[in-house]
């Protein structure tokens, strides 16, 4: 949905950044653990500066049905970690998937230990 169209039939911003859901550009990856990762708060987010071995973590105010999707523009491969007791497709609870330069991937949170990606070419 793009944000122009219902900001334009006069809803407020901030209700407009929750419907048509709000990006982050610029995101340093930080950390070498889930502990340490930069934590994602946008919806979808694109991360630019990826030190070896750094990575990000996904929201840890999601609930299930909340969906978030990073893209790595970086020089090096991406850790993406999900949030604190929970698993990436059939990742070890806790695992991070990694994101390979130039790529993307959408994860959606299906239950409170839970989320899948879905990765692009």
């Amino acid at each position: 949905m793009l944000g122009h169209k219902v900001f334009g039939a006069g809803i407020p911003g901030l209700a407009v950044q929750a419907i048509c859901q709000d990006a982050g550009t610029s995101i340093s990856a930080a950390g070498t653990t889930q502990g340490t990762a930069t934590e994602l708060v946008n919806a979808d987010n694109e991360i630019t500066t990826v030190a070896a071995g750094a990575g990000v973590i996904l929201a840890s105010n999601s609930s299930a049905g909340d969906t978030q999707s990073v893209f790595n523009a970086g020089a090096n491969a991406l850790k993406v970690y999900p949030t604190s007791g929970a698993r990436i497709n059939a990742l070890a609870l806790n695992g991070a998937i990694i994101l390979a330069t130039n790529t993307g991937c959408i994860f959606k949170k299906v239950s409170t230990t839970r989320w899948f990606g879905v990765l692009s070419a």
